[in-house]
Order: structure tokens, then C-alpha cells, then sequence
């Protein structure tokens, strides 16, 4: 991780606590483990969302939950670079809150040579249908392939090869 991506990390961290006061004060925790969403059957999103928090060592944060559910249901890992291109991805999918612009104007800033990624992901997010009115605590007991595949408006873009991800 070199000095940029480590700004940006530590950025993320110190902000949790603040975004959650500030932002999520009259959200309710959905007080659920890794081990809890262990249990939901293996074709929801609930437990692949389990099987995510494991993988990475985590666990859910009361009241920001949903992030890793977003990230799970968006198939974007948590690498500084792909936690920014969520944020783009949000923006060009109609999502506005002050936590995201600035999460965009700082992270294009300091990861410039991202900007093929983060535009990408912005397309992408014009593409689906708003990932951010997503009821993800009702989410969790929905099969997780016919979630992604609902979310989609068109069907050609994923097989775009201009917008492949993996050229970037």
C-alpha cells in the first residue's frame, strides 16, 4: 500500500465514527454477526454476505451495516481503489450525501491514476437501478444472483469490453 492509499485508509477509519454521530443517529443497528448471517440459507445474501465479513476478517458496524452488504451485492472488494469506485458507482447510480462527494473529490484527488477505474464505476452505477433505496435488512433473505441480475437495467454493459474493469 503505498503513502496515498494509506492517507486514504486512515481517512476512512477516522471518519467512521463521526459519519455514523453525525449521520446515522436515528438508524437502528440490525445487531447481527458474521455468524448470524452464516445461517440464512447459501443462495441469499445474507449469508455470502457472511462468508464476505469472514473472508476479510470483519465484522457489520452498527448502523453501517449496508456498506458491506453494497459491497457484496456489487461484487467490489475492499482495496482503498474499489471502496472510492463504490463511491463513483453511487454517484452515477442518483445516490447524494456530503460523506460521499467528499469521499469522491479526496479519493479522485489522491488516487488520480484511478480516474479510468472511477469513471468505470460511475457508468456502471447509470446502469442499475438505485442500489441506495435497497431495504439491504429485508435484502439479506434474498437470493443473491437474482438480486444482482434485478438490479440491472441494461444487459450489454458488463460485456462491454471498453468498460471491462479489468483493464484498469
Amino acid at each position: 500500500m503505498n503513502i496515498r492509499e494509506k492517507i486514504c485508509a486512515w481517512l476512512f477509519e477516522k471518519s467512521e465514527r463521526p459519519y455514523r454521530f453525525l449521520f446515522k443517529q436515528g438508524k437502528k443497528a440490525w445487531n447481527l454477526s458474521s455468524a448470524d448471517l452464516a445461517r440464512y440459507p447459501k443462495e441469499t445474501l445474507g449469508y455470502a454476505t457472511s462468508q464476505f465479513l469472514i473472508k476479510n476478517n470483519f465484522e457489520l458496524l452498527d448502523k453501517l451495516e449496508s456498506h458491506d452488504v453494497m459491497h457484496v451485492l456489487l461484487e467490489m472488494k475492499t482495496t482503498v481503489k474499489e471502496e472510492i469506485g463504490m463511491q463513483f458507482l453511487l454517484l452515477g447510480n442518483g445516490k447524494k450525501s456530503a460523506y460521499m462527494y467528499a469521499t469522491i473529490m479526496l479519493g479522485y484527488i489522491l488516487q488520480l491514476e484511478h480516474y479510468k477505474y472511477f469513471s468505470y464505476c460511475y457508468r456502471r452505477g447509470k446502469t442499475l437501478h438505485p442500489v441506495h433505496k435497497i431495504d439491504f435488512f429485508e435484502a439479506l433473505k434474498m437470493n443473491t444472483v437474482q438480486l444482482r441480475n434485478s438490479l440491472k437495467k441494461t444487459q450489454n454493459f458488463s460485456k462491454s469490453k471498453i468498460l471491462d474493469p479489468i483493464t484498469f
